[in-house]
């Protein structure tokens, strides 16, 4: 059996100190004018070169780019579609984050592969397997505002199959693992058909990596007695939002991989490495799963960088203590 420690996600992309800020001043350069895309793509690359080292010395085994290039989960994927525009700021669940909100026209059809040119840079600069991410159909249909003739069921039907053959580019550029996060589902747990009918979708175009279903900002045990319904090959939690679920899968004997979302990654509150492995052993020793990961709960981009870096080096930890 193999514990491994893994990005949940995002990384801060701007620092406390003032050369950890550079691609605040591009950005706003960018917008004067004073420097180029490509110019700004430099500042970008040079940033998500350094979060690979950072995870790298933590002690991380699956990497992502930290989602630098993306101002937003949702706006970004759509850029790479076509039949969209973008609106204006809206809050992201129940952060103090904002999303450039969707809308959905017709002629919707697939776009380019520009998420595939970002896995592509991150693969030829780690020897670390690498992990894409994407916010799931249902999740992005339900931040879209739709003014097409779709009805919200057939926007789903529509994200799914676009969204699945953006994430098999994706493999083919060096992604070994994609990871769907649906947060909205746990807060809408009465759409759990039309999220089941829309993932089969999406994972018919993803075949040859391991898909990661992730949920988080909701309680999971609102959907606990479904989970093994879905054709993941991983399930990752965030334990934070779902007070007992814990106990409830040590009781129940709960045998599908997980990727333990237990360490919080919206609070600078530092958790106890060994009190996290001991309270997770338990699950592992019961369980014929031979594939486990240890996580935050959400990407850590709500966290100041110093935070950010601790909570993965935390995350090693607790990985290696249950592995030892």
């Amino acid at each position: 059996m193999k514990i491994r420690a893994v990005i949940h996600s995002s990384f801060p992309r701007i620092g406390e100190h003032p050369d950890e800020q550079k691609l605040r001043r591009a950005n706003a350069s960018l917008d004067e004018g004073k420097i180029s895309f490509e110019e700004f793509s430099r500042v970008q690359d040079q940033l998500i070169d350094e979060i690979i080292r950072i995870q790298e010395s933590a002690g991380i085994e699956i990497l992502t780019d930290g989602l630098i290039r993306r101002y937003d989960p949702a706006s970004h994927l759509v850029r790479n579609m076509q039949g969209f525009e973008i609106n204006g700021l809206l809050r992201f669940f129940d952060t103090n984050f904002y999303y450039r909100q969707p809308v959905a026209l017709d002629d919707i059809a697939a776009g380019n592969g520009g998420l595939a040119d970002e896995i592509g840079y991150i693969a030829r600069k780690t020897e670390h397997e690498v992990k894409a991410v994407m916010l799931g159909p249902l999740t992005l249909a339900a931040m879209s505002l739709n003014k097409s003739s779709l009805k919200f069921e057939e926007l789903c039907h529509k994200m799914g199959a676009f969204l699945g053959a953006q994430a098999a580019k994706m493999v083919t550029a060096g992604a070994s693992v994609i990871q769907v996060e649906e947060p909205w589902l746990v807060r809408h747990p009465e759409r759990f058909e039309l999220y089941l009918s829309c993932f089969n979708e999406f994972r018919e175009n993803t075949k040859g990596a391991r898909l990661i279903m992730a949920f988080y900002f909701g309680d999971c045990g609102r959907i606990y007695e479904r989970l093994n319904e879905i054709p993941a090959d991983m399930l990752g939690i965030d334990f934070t939002y779902s007070p007992g679920l814990l106990d409830k899968m040590m009781s129940d004997g709960f045998a599908m991989p997980l990727a333990f979302g237990v360490l919080d990654g919206r609070n600078t509150k530092l958790e106890n490495a060994g009190q996290i492995a001991k309270a997770i052993e338990p699950i592992i020793k019961k369980s014929s799963v031979s594939d486990y990961q240890i996580t935050t709960s959400c990407g850590l981009e709500f966290l100041p960088r110093q935070y950010a870096i601790r909570k993965l080096e935390l995350t090693a930890q607790i990985a290696k203590l249950l592995n030892g």
